[in-house]
């Protein structure tokens, strides 16, 4: 009994998807597109060439692609589709681990797909190189990738930054895009451009560098006073980091109305000892002593 012909969804010329046609076709197209696309460039690629190269018939190529535009973005959609299911198929918020363990994490896994990607499929770096060459010219190649993976990222990662307050970041969306942008860019000198012996760079000390720069205001529970204590160390301060009232006196002596040339011996004093104004004023009203 003979086996049933894989098929594979077609487009139409309303970009919807209809189950009818086999795949060796159309993988014969898309073989066939890749070749004289990475030969001639997206300008110099024409339907024709790309027919001849599949060894099909011009009106099967149309039937599937209308244009070489949408064969181009079939061609970049199959070879980073891992790429975007990864991110997809992972929600950061299930991810176990404290933020820093999260964050390595996604990066680790991140290069590790994108050096799979490299090794499984010779043509993926060679298709990049060409859709960021031509974006120039025809910038809906680049921007159609943008719009469907790279956007999709940054919402993902910014949302889990966003989602853990104590981290203190000013700015997560921005924080999300250096986190990436460093990422892309070691990928871009060790495989897109083959510079890594030119500008060496261990992959885990760039990973470490980024989870540290990410959680070093992360505050930790229970810790609502650690910015304070590490502020200043002159003034006792209970365990839980609130200031020790140790002099009797009255507040009433610190808000005394003082004449200008008052303040300013007072600013004298307190430089003179590596101390603020009001940091002379209390140590003046617990009765220390200052030439």
């Amino acid at each position: 009994m003979k086996a049933k012909k894989r098929t594979i969804q077609k487009v139409n010329s309303d970009n919807n998807l209809d189950n009818s046609q086999p795949v060796e076709k159309v993988e014969a197209i898309l073989q066939g597109a890749m070749q004289e696309f990475l030969t001639h460039g997206f300008a110099g690629t024409t339907m024709d060439k790309v027919t001849a190269a599949a060894g099909v018939s011009k009106t099967t190529v149309y039937s599937y692609f209308q244009d070489k535009e949408k064969l181009f973005i079939a061609l970049i959609e199959r070879l980073i589709a891992t790429h975007k299911g990864f991110i997809n198929q992972h929600n950061l918020e299930t991810f176990p681990g404290e933020p820093a363990t999260v964050i390595a994490n996604l990066a680790n896994n991140m290069l590790d797909q994108f050096s799979k990607n490299v090794s499984d499929t010779p043509e993926f770096l060679d298709l990049i190189r060409l859709m960021i060459g031509e974006s120039g010219r025809f910038p809906m190649l680049a921007q159609y990738m943008v719009r469907t993976i790279d956007k999709d990222v940054v919402q993902v990662v910014t949302h889990y930054l966003r989602s853990h307050p104590e981290l203190q970041l000013t700015d997560p969306e921005a924080t999300t895009r250096i986190f990436l942008g460093a990422l892309v860019h070691f990928t871009m000198i060790e495989y897109m451009l083959q510079a890594g012996e030119i500008m060496p760079m261990e992959r885990q000390r760039l990973v470490d560098c980024l989870v540290n720069l990410i959680v070093r205001g992360q505050k930790k529970d229970g810790d609502k006073y650690a910015a304070i204590r590490a502020k200043s160390s002159r003034r006792k301060r209970s365990s839980s980091g609130k200031f020790k009232r140790d002099y009797q006196e009255s507040k009433k002596l610190r808000s005394l109305r003082l004449t200008d040339t008052a303040w300013n011996n007072l600013d004298a004093i307190a430089q003179k000892n590596n101390l603020s104004r009001s940091e002379l004023i209390e140590s003046l009203a617990r009765g220390v002593k200052f030439d």
